[in-house]
């Protein structure tokens, strides 16, 4: 079905619903309903070649691409609360996939890095998340991506402005 616009002309009572409402039309839950199939896919992955949960694969990703790091950038970057990324982080450690120490700057934290059998699942993972991305772009051209890409990080924008970021 395709996405429209709210109507403004529906003829309703103050406070009511219009008869015509249909909830999978709206943005948030099209883009909810794509957000949970990308992240099933990712977990799939994530599980067949490492057999680690989605947030997991998100947290080693990020530390064997962006480098070592404490938890609180790990939160901004993933949008994950501190508890989460630290049971995460704690599990992930247990599998050999990620080590820690002291950071040199402040001893009450640590800083997380991934271990080499880490760096290598993360290449696996990140190989994996490249063909899965090529398959959900399949029959859009450069130009296109580029569009959509743009458009998301603007209604991303307006989203953070909403929340009072």
């Amino acid at each position: 079905m395709p996405m429209t616009a709210p109507s403004r002309s529906s003829s309703r009572r103050r406070g009511t619903a219009p008869v015509d409402f249909d909830l999978t039309s709206l943005l948030g839950f099209v883009i909810f309903r794509l957000s949970s199939s990308l992240g099933g896919l990712a977990e799939r992955d994530a599980q067949e070649v490492a057999g680690l949960t989605l947030p997991e694969y998100r947290c080693l990703v990020v530390l064997a691409t962006r480098g070592d790091m404490g938890v609180t950038p790990l939160c901004q970057i993933m949008h994950i609360d501190k508890a989460w990324v630290s049971r995460t982080l704690a599990k992930l450690a247990q599998a050999g996939l990620v080590g820690s120490i002291p950071d040199p700057a402040d001893a009450r934290r640590t800083i997380f890095s991934v271990t080499p059998r880490g760096r290598q699942t993360g290449q696996a993972l990140i190989a994996r998340a490249m063909d899965r991305q090529a398959r959900m772009l399949e029959g859009f051209d450069r130009e296109e991506v580029e569009r959509l890409l743009e458009l998301l990080r603007r209604m991303q924008e307006n989203a953070d402005r909403a929340k009072g970021r």
